[in-house]
């Protein structure tokens, strides 16, 4: 090899002995192999991974002579192991970073597998730019005969830490063994927002920051690798129990959590972590991710950081998996049906209007709560069907009661975000029914949460004016449980705030309720919308309400929920009479 390449290998050993900690694999290896990593053997190769020179050390590491490697591929890339791919990821690497850092496999002239660590950067000799590879033995064998038998680490090219493919060698390797460990999923939170709002640059330097982070708080014996865009995962040798694996779920939280400095930018991450034990949690290492990714499933569903597999779990996602089942018969059965609650206005004395509620008496579950099947019918994608049929439902009914005298009653109908997001931007297709039963557009009421709006998608506003434009009135749900409420009254254009039953329940003698009520009331009317307090269940309530000229309430003073029969029979025997000669005596209850 020519001097100046053995002063350059030279020189590079002392610069990876100072800097070794930032380029070594994140897994730390035995003693021995670490002193491999600092191996002098070295070839100097072009683009294509020819090689033009090798030292000594590498003769003696490969079994091959100077004239026998000088022309050819790297023995890593003729050894049938691999295809151009390892090349491109390693041209990619040294042109983004510098540097790239791996394990693979190659084969000693005698045959037998060698397991190497490489080291690959740029040096510009001459005219052309060449690679410069320092080749460490990690392992040496006459038992490896393919990539199947042994745990080859490649390194991920951005963060330095072992990918996908490696650390889920590096898994079922640990899970051959016996031993008991734990293991963790982080998931990013709406990272793809981070590259939409700035770029794929600052993208790529917080996994970078991220990444250095997770290396400081592993230690010793703890694998740390990158298996998504977004994803890691944590392998804790020893970890035996749910205490632990929670308290290792914490500190990994607390690196996510904690600001960023990226240039100017000060940003903030968050994510959701899983975890599983084995070998409690799994037969093999593939059974053990499914459960961890079940884990992960369920954190993000419940709205959590951090969430253990458990047995429990598992028969919970059972269970839950046969109500969907059950749902999708209902569904297709039409067994899920509208029940009506009034809703009162007290200026003209009578039922105004009604909130179509769903309901579902399964023949052998019984009664189910909506509060348990409508989000079973969002997560699973049924909502779609089911809102489709309970408007048409909502539809007719309305044209029945119009056609019984009852012009004048408004129904409102439930949206879930779902249903709203896939809406059309002129909304025609809840329009069209509306059409079909000959219906006017302002007899029906759009109920929408203030979920809807926390994307902040520009497409909203105009479903919600092409909705208004056609004469429908937008209502917005259980208003004040959301974040930045009064933000959205101002920036989406409403014609009803229903205002939450629990800003209700402790009035009128909790005077911070009170004043809370009064406020929410005055801003409201302020806007030009009109308003209607849900949950209202005392005439002292009622008189409160009234006194602060509130147009609408619903609640079970008035009626609870009712079905069609029921429902017609209560608005026989609510005239409007009846209904003004009632708001006066709760007037007079509450003045004596």
């Amino acid at each position: 090899m020519p001097q100046w390449l053995e002063r350059l290998i030279y020189q590079w050993n002392g610069w990876m002995d100072r800097t070794t900690a930032s380029l070594r694999p994140s897994v730390p290896a035995p003693a021995s192999s670490r002193l491999a990593l600092l191996s002098s053997a070295a070839t100097l190769c072009d683009e294509n991974g020819i090689i033009l020179a090798v030292n000594a050390p590498f003769e003696a590491l490969s079994g091959y002579r100077a004239e026998e490697l000088v022309g050819q591929l790297a023995p890593a890339l003729r050894s049938g192991l691999y295809d151009t791919g390892l090349m491109v990821l390693i041209q990619q690497a040294v042109a983004e970073r510098g540097v790239w850092q791996g394990q693979v496999l190659s084969r000693h002239k005698s045959g037998r597998m060698l397991a190497e660590q490489l080291t690959v950067c740029r040096y510009q000799h001459g005219a052309d730019p060449h690679l410069l590879c320092l080749v460490g033995l990690m392992q040496e064998s006459s038992s490896l005969h393919g990539p199947s038998s042994v745990s080859v680490r490649v390194l991920d090219p951005l963060t330095g830490l072992l990918d996908r493919p490696g650390f889920y060698a590096e898994l079922d390797h640990q899970c051959q063994t016996g031993a008991a460990f734990g293991l963790l999923s982080l998931d990013l939170k709406n990272f793809c927002n981070i590259n939409t709002q700035f770029d794929h640059q600052t993208g790529d330097l917080l996994l970078q920051q991220l990444s250095d982070r997770l290396r400081l708080l592993v230690g010793s014996r703890e694998l740390l690798g990158r298996v998504g865009g977004d994803g890691f995962a944590l392998l804790l040798p020893g970890v035996t129990s749910e205490v632990e694996l929670a308290a290792w779920a914490d500190q990994l939280l607390a690196r996510v959590h904690s600001r960023f400095e990226v240039g100017p930018r000060k940003l903030r991450l968050s994510g959701t972590v899983s975890g599983a034990l084995w070998p409690r949690d799994g037969q093999d290492s593939q059974q053990l991710l499914r459960h961890t990714d079940l884990a992960l499933f369920e954190a993000r569903r419940q709205q959590r950081n951090y969430l253990c597999f458990s047995e429990q779990m598992l028969q919970g996602i059972a269970e839950r998996e046969a109500m969907q089942r059950h749902l999708l018969q209902a569904i297709n059965d039409g067994e899920i049906t509208l029940v009506y609650q009034p809703i009162w206005d007290n200026r003209l004395g009578r039922v105004a209007k009604l909130e179509a509620l769903a309901r579902w008496q399964h023949p052998e579950l019984g009664a189910v709560s909506p509060v348990d099947f409508i989000p079973l019918a969002e997560q699973s994608g049924l909502i779609q069907i089911l809102g489709e049929q309970l408007l048409e439902q909502a539809c007719r009914d309305l044209r029945r009661l119009h056609d019984a005298g009852y012009d004048w009653l408004q129904v409102s109908v439930n949206r879930s975000t779902l249903e709203f997001n896939t809406l059309s931007a002129d909304g025609h297709e809840w329009l069209s029914v509306l059409a079909k039963y000959q219906l006017p557009p302002g007899q029906l009421i759009f109920e929408i949460t203030e979920s809807i709006f926390m994307d902040g998608h520009e497409e909203h506003l105009c479903r919600i004016q092409a909705l208004r434009d056609a004469g429908c009135q937008i209502a917005i749900d259980d208003f004040g449980t959301g974040f930045s409420a009064l933000n959205y009254l101002r920036l989406y254009p409403m014609d009803l705030v229903k205002i939450d039953r629990s800003f209700v329940q402790q009035i009128p003698l909790h005077t911070q309720d009170r004043l809370l009520l009064q406020g929410l009331i005055s801003i409201v009317h302020n806007l030009g919308m009109q308003l209607v307090v849900e949950g209202v269940e005392r005439e002292e309530q009622q008189a409160f309400i009234c006194e602060q000229g509130c147009s609408f309430t619903q609640g079970y003073l008035f009626s609870r929920p009712l079905a069609w029969p029921d429902l017609l029979s209560y608005l026989q025997h609510h005239h409007p009479s009846d209904a003004a000669s009632h708001n006066e005596r709760v007037r007079s209850s509450v003045l004596i």
